[in-house]
């Protein structure tokens, strides 16, 4: 037992060696973006967040921004972008997230740009399954502080770049699950929905890394009908966590 934990350890410590340090980076503001080239990532209108990449000397960093339509659907754009902007600072040079680089009120959010793509099955198998190792140890990192990810049934918030590292995006969904005694007590139960998330990437994307057994018992829990129930429940206990404010 002392000898797994110490391997995992040292696994988790090399996956953090591997990252960039983003703990001292400059913040920065909107006006600090201007005259340097931008890119247009994501814009779909209708009042979805727009992101845009902007190209400084010290880096490439994202812009996200969020004004939909309507009074309510404002309201709502801002309490995500607000949580979003609390979990990118809570998670400040863990592993697998990128640095967060400034915010302006509660509408914009300044991170650094990952040059990564969502795990498919198109992906080199050179890229995806360290990959896949690697966003196991992204998940501990980020078990350790507490936290809870919740979104990653939705491929575009798990990156895979160049050198195949992971990368976890789009926090909004997320959960500190540090502090209330409520939510200490689901943060088990939380924490496997990030965990089954990827098991279903293996079983997906690469099932010859996934032992038979493992991959068994989830087919048997995750099947058509129960895939449906488990997500009912997950959105309940997220609803239940989330009291009391994150």
């Amino acid at each position: 037992m002392r000898s797994m934990q110490a391997t995992q350890t040292r696994k988790l410590s090399e996956s953090v060696s591997s990252q960039p340090d983003t703990t001292t980076a400059r913040l920065l503001k909107r006006a600090d973006l201007a005259g340097h080239p931008a890119t247009v990532l994501k814009d779909e209108g209708d009042g979805a967040a727009r992101l845009s990449r902007h190209d400084l000397p010290d880096g490439p960093v994202v812009l996200k921004e969020w004004a939909p339509r309507g009074r309510l659907m404002r309201l709502w754009a801002r309490m995500l972008m607000r949580r979003e902007i609390r979990h990118y600072r809570l998670l400040a040079g863990t592993p697998g997230i990128p640095g967060y680089r400034g915010h302006e009120g509660d509408t914009v959010l300044l991170i650094d740009y990952v040059d990564g793509q969502p795990i498919r099955r198109q992906l080199p198998r050179e890229l995806l399954l360290p990959g896949l190792d690697d966003l196991e140890r992204v998940l501990q990192a980020v078990h350790a502080r507490r936290f809870v990810h919740l979104d990653l049934h939705q491929k575009l918030n798990a990156l895979i770049d160049g050198r195949g590292r992971a990368w976890l995006v789009d926090l909004g969904q997320g959960l500190d699950c540090s502090k209330g005694p409520l939510r200490r007590l689901l943060f088990p139960a939380l924490a496997r929905v990030d965990r089954n998330a990827l098991l279903k990437f293996r079983a997906r994307y690469a099932p010859d890394t996934f032992d038979p057994a493992a991959r068994a018992r989830l087919v048997a829990r995750h099947g058509p009908r129960r895939d449906r129930w488990a997500k009912r429940v997950g959105r309940a206990l997220r609803r239940l966590a989330a009291r009391g404010g994150d």
